[in-house]
């Protein structure tokens, strides 16, 4: 039978950006893998327009899929993709938070002055930039979105020239123009013909407060005339700053203000009949902590929001979405190289049991994950890198790529954990879950912070500044423990919180990698097996 190598099968990549970089759009239309509870009509209709899911879910990869869609219709459909993280940086976040205090000018402070405050309101500035973002991309186009020969349209058009002073400014790294005192200067040669009426501040009629211009474009906005032909906008990467502190309280503020900015433009495009569709991908953890700090926007989500899960509850373990998207992409990558697609891929290219036990592969393989692509993408392409010439993956491959997995998935977490904790405070974790014998309780874990604070000043510093308790239940939330028993509990799993009256156990992946021992005190739980 015709095989393929295993470094000829397209596993994917660990970011769905790259992964579409790499591959090009027509060969991850071809691995893309539809969620089982997300309905790509609803996106691409304006139904549903954001997306939560936590890292590593396939949130890019989705949007990336949408765009390929909407480009199938190149003539008539149009896209543009923003990453929030990567193309708006510290100082741009900053000009969009200054933009929100009109009282007092924070343009001309340093960062430490400029306030935190939850009351702040960015939603007009995003929508100022995403309006924009819009009308600029429509320009290129020689017609269709609205309709060229309106009055509205000419005067947002020479509204939005005036402030930027760019006629190119679809592709520009401003996301507001420059703006002095909460106000910003308008080039008059632009406006004059606009009758437009501003809020002049100055005898010479140059400057005008940026929430007067604002609230203009958006006005102008509304009143376009809706043509044929379609666009969509795709906010990408909407994630907090990884550290605690400032840029990080700004990040919640701003994030927050996008996913309303986004709602309220949606409704204009929906109400007017707009051929507009904004789009945004939410990691799960931003959405909590704009909760936690009192922010409604659970209306926004419920109403227009759709969650990435790769949860199974029961029924043939291969219809696991996870595993039906492994035959995907070893189906599609036979195709791509001329073999005829494997009837079983599980019998041709995996072998059937692992260990004493000979745990069927198709569990172990979700035994290690986290119920998520990327943990899935990151295994194989360790495979690939170590084994790449094989033809069949046997069980001393598996075996031989546990530490370099466990370690690189450790990786993932330590940078999760730094939203909350110091680097100092994760290695401090990462010192204390070490050489714990599996399973341990709350005041095992406790014990063995008190050990080794003497040793270790980053323990030491865990043990000053937090409380064990609350670290397990951070711990158990990402997915590093799990309550330990017959019917185990893990978050990744569906189960929400973490029962303190159980043992706990680090999950399967992670145990190499903390050198976790598994004594015979197993027997003190065996009521619970």
């Amino acid at each position: 039978m015709d095989k393929l190598k295993i470094s000829d099968i397209y596993f994917g990549k660990i970011d769905g950006y790259n992964e579409f970089l790499e591959y090009g759009e027509d060969a991850c239309k071809g691995l893309f893998f539809e969620f089982p509870n997300i309905q790509i009509n609803k996106l691409l209709n304006g139904s549903t327009y954001y997306i939560f899911g936590n890292k590593g879910t396939g949130k890019t990869m989705l949007l990336k899929y949408l765009e390929s869609k909407a480009q199938e219709t190149p003539d008539t459909t149009f896209t543009e993709f923003l990453r929030f993280k990567r193309e708006i940086d510290a100082e741009q976040r900053n000009q969009i938070k200054r933009a929100s205090t009109p009282t007092k000018s924070y343009e001309e402070v340093i960062e430490k002055d400029i306030p935190t405050d939850s009351t702040l309101d960015c939603t007009l500035a995003w929508e100022v930039f995403l309006i924009k973002t819009i009308v600029s991309r429509t320009k290129e186009t020689d017609q269709g979105i609205f309709k060229r020969n309106d009055k509205n349209w000419t005067q947002l058009c020479k509204l939005i020239k005036a402030l930027y002073g760019d006629d190119n400014i679809v592709h520009s790294e401003r996301i507001l123009p420059k703006m002095k005192r909460g106000n910003v200067e308008l080039n008059v040669a632009d406006i004059a013909k606009t009758y437009l009426e501003f809020e002049w501040v100055d005898k010479e009629k140059r400057i005008v407060p940026f929430s007067s211009v604002a609230k203009q474009i958006v006005a102008l906005y509304k009143a376009l005339e809706p043509d044929k032909n379609k666009i969509y906008v795709f906010v990408d990467e909407l994630e907090l700053s990884l550290k605690k502190g400032r840029d990080y309280q700004r990040d919640v503020i701003l994030i927050r203000d996008m996913i309303f900015a986004i709602e309220y433009l949606n409704d204009i495009n929906r109400t007017k009949k707009f051929p507009v569709y904004v789009i945004a991908a939410i990691r799960n953890e931003v959405y909590k902590n704009i909760i936690s700090k009192g922010m409604e926007i659970n209306k926004s989500v419920l109403d227009f929001g759709v969650a990435i899960s790769w949860e199974q509850k029961g029924g043939d373990i291969r219809q696991h979405p996870l595993l039906k998207m492994i035959e995907k992409r070893i189906h599609f990558s036979e195709e791509q190289h001329g073999i005829p697609k494997s009837k079983n891929i599980w019998e041709t290219y995996f072998t059937q049991y692992i260990g004493e036990s000979r745990l069927p592969i198709e569990n172990y393989i979700l035994d290690q994950t986290w119920y998520k692509p990327r943990d899935i993408i990151r295994l194989f392409t360790i495979i690939q890198k170590k084994y790449g010439d094989k033809y069949f993956l046997d069980q001393n491959v598996f075996q031989a790529i546990t530490k370099q997995y466990s370690e690189e998935s450790w990786s993932e977490f330590e940078e999760t954990l730094t939203v909350k904790y110091s680097d100092a405070e994760v290695e401090g974790i990462k010192k204390s879950l070490t050489g714990i014998s599996l399973p341990f309780d709350v005041q095992e874990f406790k014990n063995q912070i008190r050990r080794k604070m003497h040793f270790f000043e980053e323990v030491e510093a865990l043990e000053k500044n937090r409380k064990p308790e609350q670290i397990l239940k951070d711990l158990y939330e990402v997915g590093v423990i799990g309550n330990y028993g017959k019917n185990s509990r893990f978050s990744f799993k569906g189960d929400i919180d973490i029962d303190p009256l159980m043992p706990l156990t680090i999950h399967y992946p992670l145990i190499r990698f903390f050198k976790a021992s598994i004594p015979n005190k197993r027997n003190k739980y065996k009521n619970m097996n």
